[in-house]
């Protein structure tokens, strides 16, 4: 177009120059610049909770990719009347028949309350959702819209290999469309998540090559003014097989709106000056691996002898003589405790040094016993590596006396804070190993299906770059997965003492062969026995469960230790509730007779603090004792719900249930405080009569 406008300006002829002209400024009224895809059907979503209703479309539950459609012509108590397509009419079972709604159709959304952890005080809690993300986007931005500080979304990386779905059709490498298709699903929710976001808040993306580019773009045209910028993050340093070069990283694009900056941090992710400076590593003297066991090296399977107390190394024994088997070790080792090298598999491994080694460094106090692991059967030592124990008999990192456990107390000087590079190159951030895949293995007890975790440092440093100097700050990930996200919000509260708050949404996905199977054998979406192996109910919930509480499902400590050696057992001071996302008729709703399936929005709008309250209301008015908000359900009641309210300083949401727009005005002008007022039933309705067409 450029050159086009260079050229007619040489033509000397005024009218002709003039004609080409417009019609060259029409053509651009018409081509689209940038990126374009196709337009395609509206998603679409299956309600397994909404009543089926003369006129509505549904499919039978059996019909697992929802491509034959059928319209409710007589419902009557248990059994419907429908027509398909054809015009071929049959009855059907109420039971077995789901609603469609296509993206854009009102609907009206709702949490309800499946479980909780309770464990950090008065802390708020974070909430874990399970359903649909567009539908939840678009609950959320009735709750929080213009109050989210960070959001972080790890998308289906769309590489073909049938890991997401469209219009509950999975979509894999033979899908002509799957490049459109997956654009025309990230678009709708990105600008979702943009009225979301604050006026300086962050927003983060992490992609793989497969939509890289056109990722990138799709992020310039929805936030034009934002500061973007794309970091590569080792995530695999031995490399991926497949086709070309062996790729070793995946892609997180930050978008900063407003006068949102990068967060310096100690580590800028790539030199390793920086990383050293951080601070001082006390590494496991156990060798780690999954080939390092006893039969490798029997010189470095020897006992380590403690105290009484089991608290200080006071010698070494021999190894332990070949046909002695692993569980024959002996506890006492001459008349004293014995720590061996066992494994988390309980079988023997090595130490890292010999026991000469050994004693050397414990009487210079650079080796020590951290910790008793009772589950193992043994107890935990930690030592420094020759780099740091050169540089302390250098001089470079100060010796500040000696612990009780006869550990030498070495501390570096406040770390100078960097920024963050652009290629970050961090053994943390490998998604295989002690953060990712192998940690989730801890949490859950077993591999499960969700085979590419993110590491949890990854996303610790992530938020950390974008978050980490607002302690308060409101986190979404409606990508949520595996649950990593919350638990990295959970780490870095932990680091810096701060309170922010996680939102999770992920669906109940099941594992696409897995599916199958359960549906060859009569199993289908909305069977308990189908539902259970879903992403939420199999690994999401249970994941974030156990990290919180630092114990798994059946109640047994989760083994293994951060990389500050804190043991996952200990779990984070944190609460944590777990809601499905399920859906409301509309004049029940305006009729004031699902007021209490409202009460948990109205409570996470309101911060989340506290339990989630008892939905009886009290004298006309809910005002629960400990959460900061307030819902005024009869107008005769106003006077006391004033007076109440006089009496609670911490109250800073009210909604007040009227169908007059003239008495909500009137009753917000009298309110007694500075508060975030809004209109029930209205607000709730139109947020999605209103926004949910035009969102879509």
């Amino acid at each position: 177009m450029a050159k086009l406008d260079d050229l007619i300006e040489q033509v000397t002829d005024p009218a002709l120059r003039a004609e080409l002209g417009q019609a060259v400024q029409n053509l651009r009224r018409r081509k689209t610049f940038g990126l374009v895809f196709e337009e395609h059907i509206p998603e679409i979503t299956l309600l397994g909770d909404v009543p089926v209703k003369v006129g509505a479309t549904v499919y039978r539950r059996d019909d697992t990719n929802a491509k034959t459609p059928l319209t409710v012509t007589r419902a009557d108590g248990s059994t419907a009347t429908v027509i398909t397509a054809a015009g071929e009419e049959m009855a059907e079972p109420v039971e077995q028949l789901l609603v469609l709604r296509r993206f854009g159709d009102p609907i009206y959304p709702t949490l309800v309350s499946i479980d909780k952890v309770a464990r950090g005080g008065e802390r708020p809690y974070h909430a874990v959702i399970d359903g649909e993300n567009y539908h939840a986007l678009q609950l959320l931005r009735f709750m929080y819209e213009g109050a989210v500080d960070c959001i972080y979304a790890d998308p289906p990386y769309n590489t073909g290999a049938r890991d997401w779905k469209y219009n509950n059709d999975f979509v894999d490498k033979n899908d002509r469309w799957r490049h459109s298709k997956w654009l025309s699903m990230m678009e709708k929710r990105l600008r979702l998540a943009k009225l979301l976001l604050k006026p300086n808040g962050v927003l983060i993306v992490t992609i793989d090559e497969n939509e890289l580019h056109h990722l990138g773009m799709l992020l310039e045209q929805i936030f034009p003014r934002a500061r973007r910028q794309m970091v590569s993050i080792c995530i695999q340093p031995s490399g991926a097989s497949g086709e070309g070069l062996s790729r070793v990283e995946e892609y997180a694009i930050f978008c900063f709106l407003g006068d949102a900056e990068p967060v310096a941090t100690v580590d800028d992710m790539l030199t390793e000056s920086t990383q050293a400076r951080s601070k001082v590593r006390w590494e496991s003297l156990m060798r780690g691996g999954s080939d390092w066991y006893r039969a490798i090296r029997r010189n470095l399977c020897y006992p380590i002898l403690l105290d009484d107390h089991g608290e200080r190394i006071v010698g070494v024994g021999a190894p332990l003589p070949d046909e002695v088997a692993d569980k024959d070790r002996p506890t006492i080792v001459d008349s004293h405790r014995a720590a061996w090298p066992v494994r988390d598999d309980r079988r023997l491994g090595i130490w890292r040094v010999d026991r000469h080694r050994l004693m050397t460094l414990a009487a210079k106090g650079y080796a020590y016993v951290s910790s008793q692991d009772k589950d193992r059967g043994t107890w935990t030592i930690r030592y420094l590596l020759q780099g740091t124990v050169t540089a302390i008999e250098r001089g470079e990192i100060p010796v500040n006396g000696t612990g009780p456990r006869g550990q030498a107390l070495v501390e570096l000087a406040e770390p100078k804070r960097v920024l963050a590079k652009t290629i970050w190159h961090r053994g943390r951030h490998t998604a295989g190993g002690a953060g990712g895949s192998h940690m989730l293995v801890n949490l859950l007890g077993e591999r499960g299906t969700f085979p590419f975790p993110k590491s949890v440092y990854a996303v610790q440093d992530c938020l950390e770059v974008a978050i980490g100097d607002r302690p308060n700050a409101l986190i979404l990930d409606f990508f949520a997965g595996s649950g990593t996200t919350l638990h990295a919000a959970c780490l870095l509260n932990r680091a810096d003492g701060g309170q922010r708050q996680c939102v999770l949404v992920t669906n109940n996905e099941v594992e696409d062969q897995l599916a199958r199977r359960m549906n060859k054998s009569g199993l289908f979406a909305g069977d308990a026995e189908h539902d259970r192996h879903g992403v939420f109910e199999a690994v999401c919930k249970p994941r974030c469960m156990a990290a919180i509480t630092g114990r798994r499902a059946n109640d047994e400590p989760v083994p293994g230790h951060y990389l500050d050696d804190r043991a996952y057992a200990d779990g984070f001071e944190e609460n944590c509730a777990f809601l499905r996302l399920e859906y409301l008729e509309p004049d029940e709703v305006e009729l004031g007779r699902q007021f209490a399936a409202i009460v948990p929005i109205l409570w996470l709008a309101s911060g989340g603090l506290g339990p989630l309250p008892d939905p009886t209301p009290t004298n006309g008015y809910l005002l629960p004792p400990t959460s900061p908000f307030a819902v005024l359900l009869r107008e005769s009641a106003l006077r006391r719900f004033m007076a109440a309210l006089e009496k609670r300083a911490d109250v800073t949401h009210v909604w007040l249930v009227t169908d007059s727009e003239r008495a909500f005005a009137d009753m917000r002008a009298v309110l007694p405080g500075d508060y975030s007022v809004a209109m029930l039933y209205r607000d709730y309705l139109r947020n999605f009569a209103i926004k949910t067409v035009r969102s879509a």
